[in-house]
């Protein structure tokens, strides 16, 4: 193996930071030679090189730089490699240590909830683990995440397809939970107060893809004597939408 030229790698850090930068957002010229410090000359030389070959585009209409086909291909090459639940595994412990608490991420099968990854902690009273159930969308934090994202066709179809059963007093009605949507999804969070088990809360967050759809949530399930509406509604919201923030970014997510 030939032994790597400095000069070469130094070319290839700057080209990873460049395209780090437009990754944020598209870049001017003078954006970039700003925050690269370098010449004209070699930061033009560097960016023809990486729109020849496609890893940028240059928007001549609006003189900026934007990513191209193959950071796209590549980006999406990572998220069909990527397990979901081990990258979401130290994301759901640092969150179960921070809030003393079951975390969950759960995707959505058809009408239903399911918890698909867990980290769950010792406590002296526990309950049931959701690890691996399968739980109503009207009924659970989670499902209530995912009914507020979908558009109205969507909506309408569940609505005639579900069985709507008061699983317990805390059950909301259909005209509850619809003016409840609306809400949900412009908070960035859902509550469920024993509204599937009696003396059982939870509250959830989206995590989205890179095509801004919800695909999991990130979830806290816990004893309604140990975590108050206020609890959830405060300290937990916040903890929960920073770690659904994590997930979603190293999902690619808007």
């Amino acid at each position: 193996m030939m032994p790597s030229s400095p000069y070469l790698i130094r070319n290839l850090q700057l080209a990873l930071e460049l395209l780090f930068l437009v990754r944020e957002k598209p870049c001017s010229f003078e954006r970039l030679q700003e925050a690269l410090k370098l010449s004209r000359p070699k930061l033009q030389k560097l960016l023809n090189f990486l729109t020849e070959h496609e890893w940028l585009v240059y928007d001549a209409d609006e003189n900026l730089y934007r990513l191209g086909l193959k950071s796209f291909e590549l980006g999406s090459a990572y998220l069909r490699h990527l397990d979901v639940t081990k990258a979401a595994r130290p994301v759901l412990d640092r969150l179960a240590r921070a809030l003393g608490e079951n975390v969950y991420l759960t995707t959505r099968v058809a009408y239903e909830v399911l918890y698909i990854a867990k980290s769950e902690v010792e406590r002296k009273v526990r309950i049931l683990s959701r690890y691996g159930r399968v739980l109503p969308l009207y009924a659970s934090a989670s499902g209530k995440i995912y009914l507020s994202h979908f558009d109205p066709r969507e909506l309408e179809d569940y609505l005639k397809t579900v069985k709507w059963v008061r699983h317990t007093r805390n059950t909301k009605t259909l005209n509850e939970l619809l003016n409840e949507l609306k809400k949900i999804k412009k908070d960035g969070y859902a509550v469920n107060l024993e509204e599937y088990e009696e003396e059982v809360v939870s509250s959830a967050a989206p995590v989205y893809d890179s095509t801004g759809a919800v695909r999991y949530t990130v979830t806290l399930v816990a004893p309604s004597y140990r975590v108050k509406p206020a609890e959830l509604q405060g300290r937990v919201k916040e903890l929960l939408k920073e770690a659904a923030r994590e997930l979603s970014a190293k999902l690619g997510g808007l």
